[in-house]
């Protein structure tokens, strides 16, 4: 995995940035996740200590409105990506569809409550594609795509860390990323044993 700043600003590169860079300032309120509704009678398993499964995505109730962090395929399956917006804007809800629960009490988010977002960082994978169908057109040449695989939120309290990742069950400490599920991270340590480089984007201070 490598940081790649220096790629050509697509379209949807400089709207992703605009979007992510909208968090900077903004104070965290609330924090909730999103998953498909739980009709198991146990509760559900998403707290791991140094990290959190939030699945679908994390919803942000911030003093300017709401925010969420979700996995897209904008640059390529799959990848994280800011909207300013609720979750429900992103999914079909029902009585039986997908449900949210409030971690704002964690005592991971407790701490960084109330408190303003003081830097946002993206870390941008490069991954060679093809040949293959992809979105409808036939590539005979292989070539290269950057995505957002994970995002970085800095708060006096500390770095959260939202990866596009698939924890793989039932021992939950491989992780495939890039994913079609969202990871919250809180430590440097986790970062690295998910596979991520020792970088500026996992140093802390």
């Amino acid at each position: 995995m490598s940081v790649n700043p220096h790629n050509k600003l697509s379209r949807e590169r400089v709207q992703y940035d605009s979007k992510a860079a909208a968090l900077v300032g903004r104070r965290v309120l609330e924090a909730r996740y999103w998953d498909v509704h739980n009709f198991a009678d146990e509760p559900r398993t998403w707290d791991y200590h140094d990290w959190h499964h939030a699945v679908m995505g994390v919803e942000l109730r911030t003093d300017r409105g709401p925010s969420c962090v979700l996995w897209t395929s904008t640059f390529f399956p799959y990848g994280v990506e800011v909207f300013q917006t609720p979750i429900s804007e992103h999914i079909f809800t029902s009585e039986e569809g997908p449900e949210s629960w409030d971690v704002s009490e964690s005592g991971r988010w407790r701490d960084r409550l109330n408190s303003p977002v003081a830097n946002v960082q993206t870390f941008w994978e490069r991954f060679t594609i093809g040949p293959a169908d992809v979105r409808m057109t036939r590539v005979s040449d292989p070539y290269q795509v950057d995505v957002p695989v994970a995002l970085r939120m800095d708060f006096p309290a500390g770095p959260v860390w939202m990866v596009a990742g698939i924890p793989q069950a039932p021992e939950m400490d491989e992780v495939f990323v890039p994913g079609d599920e969202i990871m919250v991270v809180f430590t440097a340590d986790r970062m690295r044993q998910i596979g991520f480089p020792d970088s500026e984007f996992l140093r802390l201070g």
